[in-house]
């Protein structure tokens, strides 16, 4: 990648022309269980007890969402891997978007990632039915639920 992309949406959303579409939601998964990495270390550099446990139930989400859309498939850890050797830059690609910013734009990059995930959740439940769909509309409102967090912590 030669040049920081502006946004995790843009930074990802040029390898979806690239993915069959049922690949759509594993890309998805492998990206919130990184988010939920990136919470987790930011809960490590907490300023107090109630911003650290609110980067944690962040991340606590990230994951929920990641072992939603991973239960729907048959051979997830197979998938995920298969993905993971075609797309070896993911985590590369996560971390160009966040170089340079101090840890405020960090967040707010993310607040504003979260609100793409949703998007994303919302297609997801659309492109479903019955429970299947509901829940993906409850994770739309995981991801909105992080961004308003983080929105939160930005304002002071």
């Amino acid at each position: 990648m030669s040049e920081q992309p502006g946004s995790i949406v843009e930074a990802f959303g040029a390898l979806l022309p690239d993915l069959a579409p049922d690949e759509v939601p594993m890309l998805l998964a492998i990206l919130e269980r990184i988010a939920g990495t990136k919470y987790r270390s930011w809960a490590q550099e907490a300023a107090d007890d109630v911003e650290r446990a609110g980067l944690l139930a962040c991340a606590e989400r990230e994951d929920e969402i990641a072992v939603f859309i991973e239960s729907l498939e048959d051979d997830a850890a197979a998938r995920a891997a298969q993905l993971r050797e075609r797309l070896p830059d993911l985590e590369e690609r996560y971390d160009s978007v966040m170089s340079g910013l101090d840890r405020t734009e960090q967040l707010r990059v993310q607040a504003e990632g979260e609100l793409g995930g949703a998007d994303y959740m919302r297609q997801f439940a659309a492109a479903t039915e019955g429970a299947v769909a509901a829940r993906f509309e409850s994770l739309a409102c995981c991801e909105e639920a992080n961004s308003k967090f983080l929105s939160a912590l930005i304002a002071g």
